[in-house]
């Protein structure tokens, strides 16, 4: 009834005047708001079209920018976790993985707890088995979100972007970014299966700390080091509180840097408790099991510190670090087109691309496998840890700390570094970095640069002298007195070792043998003055640190550099007169695989022709006669075994600071360098005699101890059956004269006149490309005026002396012998009267005895 009242009332009201006009009013209002609203909502259908065309012109112009990487590029970008590196012996054993801030395993999806990734998608991403890489209005609303400036957003990321960011893209916060990011998810989504693409992220994600305080990274890894099992074993409870971590690992992680437990643990249980909740609405647990997971203690599960010890730093982990690290920076510097050298020579950019080089090597999964024997090399630290007391006392060294002005006692003990090198391949076998690494982590085998001593004479003098046909091992030199005004207005006056010149010539092979300075020296400069670039050489077999133009000076022969050579530089040259001439780089790395076993890097042995197979079999035996009673011969007494062929020298720096010892046998050349660090500004040096015994006898005993020990080891490197190549069919013997080691004949003096030379002989050994030189004046290299002048004058006036003494003995044998005669005719005449009177006396005697019988 009231219902119809209402109606009539309304119907009277549009049917009268005043409602009439209304209705017009209305008519008219309402067509013009009804277009106002058609072309306000065709305005903002036209803002949005244009909105979404700007939108899409823009993604696709990323796009077009954008390469895509194929299915096996995708394979390769989403499994480079950052997986330790490992570091093996030759044999393939371990030597350790390589240390990183970050610890991470790989484990394939069946070692991982459905727990776990239920609870990853039900908390990240619930639509993870509906979508194709991306959710569209998650995407929107996020866009809106970070637009808007909204203070509180939610994620848009799907599980697929999360590890297209952590795996493919920077961590830039750009739309280009963005767009970026779907694209690739979607791409991933292409070629992936959802299995293969949840258990990579689960791989990937970061997960704080472990009970040792250390970064991990990886479900796996999360699961060892907080519970203490694998992923596969974990319970639902535990299951939870993993996949909490990633959203925000070192607030939620239990652990401290220093691997205590936190105080409170609260933060990591209310996120384990949202995982749990998730996992509830998804229906992915029952109500019990999440009831009995929620109110479970978790806490008690976390395993205490394990005090697990990280891979003990070495000499051995550091140098093969780093030589790995270097082969990859070449690789990049070669990949970039850019040169080694102006990397090399640039402390920034070696710096930057060594650290690159290095994240690498930490994260990459590589296995970098060494030349290093186990055996040589272990026996090589037990060797030099029973021998390092033989080489000198520990010194007590007061240092300042310049900061501080602290003034406190420093221990330096003797320092030991020695390479152990295959001759044919350049292999390093084995290393001494030093006497004690705790001590100091120096590497004195590959890392300190040393006075090379007399060990550079023969590399930098005698064999490029015999190379440029200058010398030969009977060539003589002169051993006397050198006198050079220096640029500071002192004089520099070498000596031999003895301190003292004997102020004769001695052949090159002598004075090799006895290591004489002055000889050498001499013979020196006399290469200088020739312009024999002595320098290429050096650089030839290895040796470029030291400034080209420090060859220049004639101290340079015996070891006088601002700089010099490294143990393995020194001991890689050694190898060329092994090698027939030929320079063999040494080297470290064998290979390196990637984690799929792919060869990513194998060393490619070279050769570099140095020397002729003539010098180089000359330089043998002249060395060969170093170690048979010359300076090198004291190793052989303290041996347990003997080689049948084997050349070496050995070297001293001024005032015993370094002393080396470089030995090598047809099949390894052993080098070895020892002194003091010397690091506290104070310089120690080896006492020359005393409680430790003769300084070059006891060096030599310790490179004796490490070759004992080696070959104990690995008698195969040292097979007594191996023998240096033979002598080249280029190789003779040919006599020469003992004083000049030249041919016999005729010198003009500088005053014109003729004198012939002969005498004594001597035979050695020579090229038949380069004979004996014939007689004359200037016949030893780099002798002075005055030392040619002295000896022609002795031998010339001795050659007169010797025939005026020969003359007089002559005369004085013949008066003796008309002596001797006259003598012997005196004496014949008296036997003649004696018995002439015998027969007298006989008749007397006869006739007496006749008369008496009468009687």
């Amino acid at each position: 009834m009231n219902e119809n009242n209402l109606f009539n009332r309304i119907k009277r009201f549009f049917n009268s005047p005043f409602s009439q006009t209304g209705k017009s009013i209305f008519n008219i209002s309402y067509t013009v708001i009804q277009r106002l609203i058609l072309i306000g909502t065709l305005g903002l259908v036209l803002l949005g079209v244009c909105g979404l065309g700007i939108g899409l012109g823009y993604f696709a112009n990323i796009i077009s920018h954008t390469d895509i990487p194929s299915e096996t590029s995708l394979k390769t970008s989403l499994g480079q976790l950052n997986q330790a590196s490992s570091l093996y012996y030759q044999n393939g054993e371990l030597i350790s993985e390589v240390q990183s801030d970050l610890t991470r395993k790989i484990v394939s999806s069946e070692d991982i707890s459905d727990y776990v990734k239920k609870g990853i998608i039900a908390t990240e991403d619930s639509y993870f088995y509906e979508h194709n890489g991306i959710v569209p209005k998650a995407v929107l609303r996020a866009t809106l979100q970070e637009v808007s400036g909204a203070s509180s957003q939610t994620g848009g990321s799907t599980l697929t972007q999360q590890l297209v960011k952590q795996q493919l893209l920077t961590n830039e916060l750009t739309f280009t970014r963005k767009a970026k990011e779907i694209l690739l998810a979607m791409r991933v989504e292409k070629y992936f299966s959802k299995d293969e693409i949840l258990t990579a992220y689960l791989n990937v994600s970061p997960f704080g700390r472990n009970s040792d305080g250390q970064n991990i990274a990886g479900i796996e890894t999360a699961a060892e080091g907080i519970f203490g099992k694998s992923a596969k074993d974990l319970t639902l409870a535990q299951a939870a509180f993993l996949v909490g971590l990633p959203q925000s690992p070192y607030v939620y992680t239990p652990y401290t840097n220093a691997g205590t437990k936190k105080e409170d643990f609260s933060y990591g249980i209310q996120k384990m408790k949202i995982v749990l909740d998730a996992m509830k609405r998804q229906g992915y647990i029952s109500e019990q099991d999440y009831q009995e997971a929620y109110n479970y203690d978790i806490s008690q599960d976390f395993i205490e510190r394990t005090n697990k010890q990280r891979p003990a730093q070495t000499y051995l982990y550091q140098r093969i670090h780093k030589e790995a690290i270097e082969i990859l920076m070449q690789q990049q510097v070669e990949k970039e087109g850019r040169s080694w050298e102006t990397i090399s020579s640039s402390v920034d950019l070696y710096n930057e691309y060594y650290f690159r080089a290095a994240d690498t090597l930490a994260s990459s999964g590589y296995k970098i496998y060494s030349t290093i024997d186990k055996d040589i090399y272990n026996a090589m630290q037990t060797a030099i840890s029973n021998s390092a007391v033989k080489l000198g006392p520990t010194y007590e060294t007061p240092y300042t700390n310049p900061e501080t002005n602290e003034t406190t006692t420093v221990n330096e003990p003797p320092q030991l570094g020695s390479v152990a090198i295959e001759n044919k391949t350049g292999k390093i076998l084995g290393f001494i970095g030093g006497t004690d690494f705790n001590t100091s982590q120096i590497d004195h085998a590959f890392a300190t640069r040393r006075s090379p001593g007399s060990t550079i004479k023969p590399l930098l003098v005698y064999a490029p002298a015999i190379e440029n046909n200058l010398i030969y091992p009977a060539t003589m030199l002169a051993d006397t007195q050198i006198s050079r005004l220096q640029q500071d207005g002192t004089y520099w006056t070498p000596l031999n070792a003895s301190g003292s010149v004997s102020n004769q010539f001695i052949s090159a092979r002598q004075a090799l043998k006895q290591s004489l300075n002055n000889p050498t020296i001499h013979l020196y400069g006399s290469m200088l003055a020739r312009g024999i670039q002595t320098n290429t050489y050096m650089n030839a077999m290895g040796i470029t640190a030291i400034p080209a133009n420090e060859y220049a000076n004639e101290a340079a022969s015996v070891g006088g550099f601002s700089t010099g050579p490294t143990v393995l530089e020194q001991t890689s040259a050694f190898t060329t007169f092994a090698n027939n001439g030929e320079y063999v780089p040494a080297y470290m790395i064998e290979r390196i695989e990637d984690r799929e076993g792919n060869v990513v890097y194998e060393h490619q042995s070279t050769k570099n022709r140095v020397f002729t197979e003539d010098t180089a079999y000359l330089m043998r035996s002249m060395l060969t006669d170093s170690i048979n009673g010359g300076t090198t011969q004291y190793f052989k007494q303290y041996l347990n075994f003997s080689f049948p062929e084997a050349y070496g020298k050995t070297g001293t720096s001024d005032f015993y600071l370094d002393m080396w010892a470089i030995i090598s046998t047809p099949q390894i050349t052993i080098g070895q360098w020892a002194g003091w660090d010397n690091n506290h500004g104070v310089k120690h040096v080896f006492p020359i005699d005393n409680a430790y015994g003769n300084v070059s006898v006891r060096t030599q005993q310790v490179w004796a101890d490490i070759a004992n020990a080696m070959r104990a080891a690995k008698p195969e490197y040292f097979d007594t059956s191996q023998r240096f190549s033979p002598a080249p069919p280029s190789i003779t013997q040919q006599a020469v004269l003992a004083s000049t080691g030249t041919l016999e004949g005729s010198i003009a003096a500088p005053d014109g006149s003729q004198h012939p030379v002969s005498g004594e002989k001597v035979v050695d050994l020579f090229s038949k490309s380069r004979p004996p030189f014939p007689i004359s004046y200037y016949f030893s290299p780099g002798a002075s005026d005055k030392d040619l002048t002295d000896f022609w004058n002795k031998l010339i006036n001795g050659d007169k002396e010797k025939e005026e003494k020969e003359k007089e003995e002559k005369e004085k044998k013949e008066k003796e012998e008309r002596e001797k005669a006259e003598k012997e005719k005196h004496q014949d005449e008296e036997s003649t009267d004696s018995s002439t009177s015998l027969e007298n006396w006989r008749d007397f005697l006869s006739r007496y005895t006749f008369r008496s019988t009468s009687n």
